[in-house]
């Protein structure tokens, strides 16, 4: 179902199986101790923020919980130019945080800028387990 997802908004299906693993380990009733509930760990605002019609409840069930990851993801890509390092660091960290590092910056889609997070060990870490570090040829 992950992959299907992943496949169906148009998202690389191995780094969204892989956030999704780092996210809920595949757990549907995870739910962590800031209340991201769900495979995707959405937060209940962030769920309303991305789906008007979102009902409490519903981050439960695996398919809609995908839906709404992939959706965020989407609108992620568009914010961040399509720069995997950003759109995951602002999915853990949250995009305000994400957006104030990154402020004056202007961002290019195949830049790796995870380097910028290293003094957020978690974020580092997590963007570092998702995203495969570029080849230096």
């Amino acid at each position: 179902m992950t992959i299907g997802v992943a496949v169906y908004y148009g998202i690389d299906p191995a780094i969204f199986y892989r956030l999704i693993r780092a996210e809920s380990s595949f757990r549907t009733f995870a739910v962590s101790p800031s209340q991201a509930i769900g495979l995707g760990q959405i937060l209940e605002p962030t769920a309303f923020y991305i789906h008007k019609k979102h009902k409490r409840g519903l981050l439960f069930v695996p398919f809609y919980n995908l839906r709404l990851s992939a959706k965020y993801i989407l609108y992620l890509r568009e914010r961040y130019k399509g720069n995997w390092s950003l759109m995951l660091a602002a999915y853990n960290w949250g995009e305000t945080k994400v957006s104030a590092r990154m402020a004056g910056t202007k961002i290019e889609a195949d830049r790796d800028y995870r380097s910028r997070f290293r003094d957020i060990p978690e974020t580092y870490s997590y963007i570092n387990k998702i995203l495969p570090p570029k080849n230096k040829a």
